[in-house]
């Protein structure tokens, strides 16, 4: 009877307790308690319809559903390829997860959109649990989107407009407009956040006049709409190289429609494959793109993101922006290793960029790799892996986010806050996995641990960083809060973070002391704004309008 009554206990707490039922446009969702009983969990709430009728586009509403909806699938997963070759996930994903504090009521809200180079990643638990925030008394939402060709086929046809997995993003905001509030949610207060391709995607929403009015501050971490891997710099020949995999050399874009839409999204991403460099620096991704106007259709972007910015024509509203000081350490780990010798490669650095820049001669093009090998691989020294890792980090994170910046700076009158997150410590995750554990700094991504409670991986020494966790945690949620991460001196944050608007701002440094510097270094934005003053493409958009 001991034993049995041990056992029941045991089950006991295995078994969640349901979360009270919450009402909702669909109908009824029921969640469950979290395990320290602070906030409840509503997982898996579809908030869009993926099928046949739209499959390339736009989102169609959500299921309605008569009784009460289960809200605990922790994994719920885009359609991906994953360890290299296995492909997961369903192609009707298009759902989202809250965590709303026990007692909530016009809480402020955050939206994650989650990043993985726009071919991959989850906004489930799994792997972004909202615990933390949360528990810092505002309501969390993580949402999924449809990911490479089938979030991203970008033909300029009513069929296939492109930016359909943007515009599932819009309608997660605009269903969070219609539903929060009954889970004790303020729809004008929402921040809407994303690191790597989820701060693409965040750059994106204040850009679009689709998702005017649907958040009101934006955290952007280590991503800009101006990297030069957020963009397709010709989606049809994208979409052309994929159908060539199946046997068809074609750039019709209906063509390419008719044969593209009678795959499977696993025979799709079974063909799509990095070709040289593992994302940042592939050439052949699916990623948002310059959308061709089509009437009837609905469209996120239809210039170059420069241009709307320059134009003022965007969202205005407080930002927090910044990096890590080594983001180029997971991406070139995965290139190369955690080692290049410096005779044991030969570097051409324009092999590393994407087909964003144009050359006009072969000499304007040595020209310029020779620029850029003096500039970041002159050192002679024998052991270049951190050569490159600065050089991936300025083409790829920095510069396009420094560019970003400086618009924002010239024309939005709100606060934008700075930093750059170099803090080593023990649950540095992505650089300890890339094999640099022993390097001082940040790598990509590194940052989210301190943010995120992920439910994959225990990670004990979670303890180690309760100082830290609890800084950053509370910085974010102040400024869904209150605008502003430090609104007052505490223990924790004796410091004040200051908006910038100079032309190099201060950033503030998140390292084992919290410091300020400025945020960029001169020589190497210097150097990238007159290469791309000189030889940036023109032509974002569909050069073949009118046989359409």
């Amino acid at each position: 009877m001991k034993w049995l009554a041990l056992i029941s206990l045991i089950a006991a707490n295995l078994v969640r307790l349901p979360a009270p039922v919450v009402r909702t446009t669909s109908g009824l969702v029921k969640g469950r308690v979290s395990e320290n009983g602070k906030f409840y969990e509503y997982l898996g709430i579809p908030y869009g319809t993926v099928d046949d009728r739209n499959r390339f586009q736009a989102p169609l509403p959500p299921p309605q559903w008569e009784g009460v909806y289960e809200a605990i699938n922790e994994n719920s997963w885009c359609p991906q390829k994953v360890y290299g070759h296995v492909i997961f996930g369903e192609p009707n994903c298009l759902q989202l997860n809250i965590y709303k504090p026990v007692q909530a009521n016009k809480l402020p809200v955050m939206v994650y959109i989650h990043g993985g180079c726009f071919f991959g990643g989850t906004g489930s638990p799994y792997l972004y649990g909202g615990d933390f925030f949360a528990e810092h008394g505002v309501v969390f939402v993580g949402i999924n989107y449809r990911l490479s060709v089938e979030g991203f086929l970008c033909l300029g046809i009513k069929e296939a407009p492109g930016n359909a997995g943007l515009k599932d993003q819009i309608a997660a905001l605009k269903w969070i407009q219609g539903n929060i509030a009954a889970f004790g949610g303020d729809p004008n207060k929402v921040t809407l956040f994303g690191e790597s391709a989820g701060a693409v995607s965040t750059s994106f929403m204040i850009l679009s006049p689709l998702a005017k009015g649907l958040f009101h501050k934006a955290i952007l971490q280590s991503g800009s709409s101006l990297c030069p891997w957020a963009l397709q710099h010709d989606p049809l020949q994208t979409a052309s190289d994929l159908a060539k995999k199946f046997g068809h050399d074609t750039k019709d874009p209906y063509q390419i429609y008719s044969i593209l839409s009678t795959k499977t999204a696993k025979e799709l991403l079974g063909e799509l494959n990095n070709e040289q460099n593992y994302c940042v620096a592939d050439r052949n991704i699916f990623v948002p793109c310059v959308e061709k106007v089509i009437d009837g259709v609905e469209s996120v972007i239809t210039e170059y993101p420069s241009a709307v910015i320059q134009s003022g024509n965007y969202t205005k509203l407080p930002m927090v922006i910044g990096y890590t000081d080594n983001e180029g350490i997971y991406f070139v780990a995965a290139d190369y290793g955690n080692s290049i010798r410096n005779n044991s490669i030969a570097i051409d650095p324009l092999t590393y960029l994407q087909r964003d820049l144009i050359f006009p001669s072969g000499f304007d093009e040595k020209c310029t790799a020779e620029k850029l090998m003096r500039h970041y691989f002159s050192s002679y020294k024998d052991e270049i892996i951190m050569d490159m890792v600065n050089y991936y980090s300025d083409v790829h994170f920095k510069v396009p986010l420094v560019l970003e910046s400086e618009m924002y700076a010239k024309t939005n009158e709100e606060p934008i806050y700075y930093y750059v997150f170099k803090y080593s410590g023990y649950i540095n995750m992505p650089k300890v996995i890339s094999g640099f554990g022993l390097t001082k700094g940040a790598a990509h991504a590194d940052e989210l641990f301190y943010l995120f409670k992920p439910h994959a991986f225990p990670l004990p020494q979670r303890f180690l960083e309760y100082t830290t966790i609890k800084r950053m945690v509370t910085m974010w949620t102040n400024f869904a809060k209150f605008g502003d991460p430090t609104p007052k001196p505490t223990r924790l944050l004796p410091f004040k973070w200051r908006p910038s608007r100079k032309f190099n701002p201060t950033a503030l440094v998140i390292d084992d002391k919290i410091t300020t510097a400025p945020m960029w270094d001169i020589n190497s934005v210097t150097l990238w704004n007159d290469t791309y003053a000189k030889y940036r493409r023109k032509d974002y958009g569909f050069k073949y309008g009118d046989i359409l």
